[in-house]
């Protein structure tokens, strides 16, 4: 929530700025409250002057480049005639002959009742305004975000048509022919708005031909990648800009202590000695009071980073599972290949004909079966080509002369902790973003191209983006329609059929169910 302070500066103080004149003209002059009036509107100028002076020295740090432009006062003027044709509205709820539309149509428990609300299109660059008046001296009307109007895409709606209001002077207008017509119009003044001037994109952005809306996040992504690109690439960076796509807060400070971590009805708050993270409620805590954590640190299990190297074991809870898919596979795969995070019992065949003479191991890893199939398949040959299959390495004879078998080798082994300690464990990491992930400041998607550029030489980055989802039971009792499944037998004669007053299911009725499988990226 925005904190509104007056005055905030010696330019709202106009008996102040009177004073700097003389005492003639402050005291002695009969007509000093014009001359009020005149410095009044002169250090209003000047205080916008001053704040565009203040972001244009902000802006010259990538750090500290505001976000949004700052603007005191703002015209808004409007005719009445304007109210609710905005073509960002639904047509279901434009009304012309009552020009207002309503947001529910009936009275249901737990809903609200329905009521009309009254649409104006908003400036195409406006974000934010939290206060709108009448006038700019001596208001009498004082509009409040979220309770007497609230932003829309491309629209202010306010509660309570404007043009109802009596104390908002409202203005005549005349036609071509100088007639006054039925149309009126009114001017609302917007108060320290927030203006999207891009300013991000315009001063750092546009170097690195990354084009978001400007956020909070956004402005994190670039200064993570500017970081990455000056001090060279490393896990640390794409921790920050992966936490800043995701809106996740991670630790801001070089170091911080947590002092506090406490969940209100509302959210969970992690305090240090330093800052307060907010996270939504429910979310889990991986840090605890009495904590020193260092800048990029996660703090929940929303964001987290598993390093690979020096043989650290990863819980199942943390990471259930892990899937190679066509990035890490060699060609010639449908799917993707899993290795679960548990124990399995190993398959161990003896040197035959089918094993090329060579002792075979392997243990269930899924997929698609083929593909299986095939992974181990070309895991064998390729050590046999080698002369070192997987069976010879497992060996845990000392200096062994044959082919192991069964009694040499392990009888279970952990599939994931397998490949984490001897393929990843050198240069690879997992990213793993819980559902939950998704809070206020967010990019609309994660910038992947830049990710690429800042990756570390070598490196393997595995992200996971655990996606929340309910069960949909489908019953499939009648036809389908548009947005439900549905199931529709039927019966097709043929010619010379034989006509019985009863049907053999089993001689005149089949089944043909035809399984796909849907693959996609989400971006």
């Amino acid at each position: 929530m925005a904190n509104f302070k007056y005055p905030q500066n010696d330019f709202d103080n106009a008996d102040k700025l009177l004073s700097l004149l003389g005492s003639y003209w402050a005291t002695s002059y009969l007509g000093n409250n014009l001359i009020q009036d005149l410095t009044g509107v002169t250090g209003q100028m000047a205080q916008q002057t001053h704040r565009q002076l203040l972001e244009l020295i902000s802006s010259v740090s990538r750090y500290s480049v505001p976000i949004f432009h700052k603007e005191n006062w703002y015209a808004l003027t409007f005719k009445e005639s304007e109210i609710n044709v905005d073509d960002g509205l639904l047509a279901k709820y434009v009304t012309p002959p009552t020009a207002n539309y309503s947001a529910t149509t009936a009275l249901n428990y737990g809903e609200l009742r329905s009521q009309s609300f009254y649409s104006v299109s908003k400036p195409d660059t406006l974000k934010d305004v939290g206060l709108i008046f009448d006038q700019i001296a001596s208001p009498t009307v004082e509009l409040v975000q979220g309770i007497d109007y609230w932003l829309a895409d491309t629209t202010i709606a306010f509660r309570r048509n404007p043009f109802e209001n009596p104390n908002i002077p409202q203005r005549d207008l005349f036609d071509a022919n100088g007639e006054m017509s039925s149309d009126k119009e009114i001017t609302l003044w917007l108060y320290r708005g927030a203006w999207d001037w891009d300013l991000v994109y315009e001063q750092f952005g546009y170097a690195l031909q990354l084009k978001l809306e400007s956020s909070e996040g956004y402005r994190d992504v670039v200064n993570a990648i500017f970081d990455a690109l000056a001090q060279g690439t490393s896990e640390r960076t794409q921790q920050l800009t992966l936490a800043a796509s995701f809106g996740v807060p991670v630790t801001r400070g070089a170091s911080e202590t947590v002092e506090l971590v406490k969940e209100d009805a509302n959210k969970l708050n992690i305090i240090t000695d330093q800052n307060v993270y907010e996270f939504p409620k429910g979310t889990t805590a991986i840090v605890a009071a009495g904590d020193v954590i260092a800048a990029g640190d996660p703090l929940t299990d929303l964001f987290q980073t598993f390093e690979l190297n020096r043989g650290v074991e990863i819980s199942p809870t943390d990471i259930s599972a892990l899937t190679l898919g066509s990035g890490t596979l060699t060609p010639g795969f449908w799917g993707g290949i899993t290795f679960d995070n548990a124990t399995v019992p190993t398959v161990v065949e003896p040197p035959s004909d089918d094993t090329l003479n060579y002792t075979k191991i392997s243990w269930q890893v899924s997929g698609f079966p083929l593909d299986v199939e095939q992974f181990w398949s070309d895991t064998h040959a390729k050590g046999v080509l080698a002369g070192q299959t997987l069976a010879m390495l497992l060996d845990v004879r000392t200096n062994p002369t044959d082919q192991p078998t069964a009694a040499s080798l392990p009888t279970e082994i952990n599939p994931f902790q397998f490949l984490a300690d001897n393929l990843l464990r050198n240069n690879a990491y997992i990213v793993k973003v819980k559902p939950g992930s998704q809070l206020e400041g967010q990019l609309a998607f994660v910038p992947v191209d830049q990710l690429r550029k800042i990756q570390p030489p070598n490196t393997l980055m595995l992200l996971i983006v655990e996606l929340a989802y309910t069960d949909a039971p489908v019953i499939m009792e009648a036809a389908g329609t548009e947005s439900a499944a549905g199931y529709v037998e039927e019966l097709n004669g043929f010619p010379m059929m034989t006509i019985s007053e009863t049907l053999d299911a089993a001689t005149y009725t089949e089944e043909k169910i035809k399984p796909s499988i849907i693959g996609g990226r989400c971006i």
